[in-house]
């Protein structure tokens, strides 16, 4: 049974391959402390049972954020896939963070930031499962517009 390579978080944790009703999601303070590269208190979504075969395009996401005001903020991402659903995680893809500005209204954080880590190999999902975690890499107050966000794995039906 194949599975879309395109999913959209939701607000009850998951990725679907429909977008799903408006929702917001808060990601918690970073703690006083700059938590490049290692989540802290992440918002998790994950989709399961996929059955995929790897494409050529890389992994790309548009996550739609806003701090508000609040200055100095930045909001991170990292992608896992485990390709057979036994929980192992097979490749693992962090990515820099992005650096909100002051300002109320919405931007766009997307896979442009580039890479910061990745580890492992990509294979066909046989059954895996996707996780996304996002979460405050410095500073606090950043929110995630769910419908207004997406991720393309690398991958095609």
């Amino acid at each position: 049974m194949p599975s879309s390579p395109l999913l959209y978080p939701r607000g009850d944790g998951t990725l679907s391959p429909d977008v799903g009703p408006a929702a917001q999601v808060e990601l918690a303070p970073s703690g006083g402390k700059t938590r490049d590269g290692d989540p802290y208190r992440p918002a998790v979504f994950e989709a399961s049972n996929l059955w995929l075969t790897p494409s050529v395009a890389s992994s790309a996401f548009d996550l739609t954020v806003d701090a508000g005001r609040v200055i100095g903020s930045a909001a991170q991402t990292r992608l896992s896939y485990d390709l057979t659903g036994d929980g192992t995680w097979d490749r693992v893809e962090t990515y820099r963070y992005f650096a909100t500005d002051p300002l109320p209204g919405p931007e766009h954080y997307t896979e442009a930031v580039g890479l910061l880590s990745s580890v492992g190999r990509l294979a066909d999902l046989r059954g895996g499962v996707v996780k996304v975690e996002v979460w405050s890499a410095l500073g606090q107050g950043i929110s995630v517009s769910l419908q207004d966000s997406s991720f393309s794995l690398p991958f095609e039906a």
